[in-house]
């Protein structure tokens, strides 16, 4: 008698939020959410925007997970999204697949969205592709910030086998301005600028006049505790910070807030 492997339960989750300028606010125009993803909108502080808090209930992502997320914010609305939490990215079974998430952002003229996650961890043996495609009309604006942790150092993990495949694309008036894919697979790539560094942090920044905002950033970034750099690719300000996870996540929260001129959403706090 021959008995079947288990199959073990796995998510399709999906996410849509939309945003919309109606009487001289910006209001939830359109949400959608399938399990395991959710969206929160907790009360914003004085004068800032609504802010979208997204989160999964089934506390992380394993192989042969699926999460789909957008995020749409209407002509001359303003926004801000973030997560709850960081999203753990846990081993991936025997013989198992990868997750993938897919993230789509789209900021119509005149708009401007704040896209601010906190930490993805991809813990040792995780298979992780992610895809995150930016759409930002004339005169819209982003800033986004994605920060990767490689294992789990506090726990004295490492990251030697496993895959992250992180890309990212931005496109300006329909067309492709800029891409990068990070690749990861098996041990942290040392030989290849990361050192003795375990997290990754990249802020982007959309705008039609980006110049005076990348200086801003070059000069914020000269003191930062971590390795750190700025530059112009056809209009789009890519910043990186490399090191340490905690310094990281500090060096990226203080750029942040010093950026912005304003704290990250609450959650980021708690």
């Amino acid at each position: 008698m021959t008995t079947s492997p288990t199959r073990l339960q796995r998510a399709s989750g999906e996410s849509r939020v939309a945003f919309d300028l109606r009487d001289g606010r910006t209001r939830l125009g359109d949400l959608y959410q399938r399990d395991p993803c959710r969206v929160l909108f907790p009360r914003s502080e004085p004068g800032e925007p609504p802010q979208a808090v997204h989160l999964t209930t089934s506390g992380g992502v394993t192989d042969g997970d699926s999460l789909k997320m957008a995020i749409e914010v209407g002509p001359g609305a303003t926004a801000v999204a973030t997560t709850q939490a960081a999203e753990k990215i846990y081993r991936a079974a025997k013989g198992g697949g990868h997750c993938a998430i897919d993230v789509a952002v789209r900021v119509a003229e005149g708009a401007a969205l704040e896209w601010l996650p906190q930490e993805t961890i991809v813990f040792e043996g995780a298979r992780l592709k992610r895809r995150t495609v930016a759409e930002v009309e004339p005169g819209g604006s982003l800033l986004a910030c994605e920060m990767v942790v490689l294992g789990r150092a506090a726990s004295g993990e490492t990251f030697t086998k496993g895959l992250l495949l992180d890309s990212w694309s931005v496109r300006r008036n329909s067309r492709l301005a800029w891409t990068d894919t990070l690749r990861v697979e098996g041990q942290t790539p040392t030989g290849a600028g990361f050192g003795a560094a375990n997290a990754l942090a990249t802020v982007i920044g959309a705008w039609d006049e980006p110049q005076p905002l990348f200086e801003k950033a070059r000069a914020l970034l000269e003191a930062s505790d971590v390795r750190a750099g700025v530059t112009l690719v056809n209009g789009v300000m890519v910043a990186r910070l490399l090191g340490e996870a905690t310094a990281v996540r500090h060096a990226a929260i203080r750029f942040l807030t010093d950026f912005r001129g304003r704290r990250l959403p609450r959650v980021w706090h708690v």
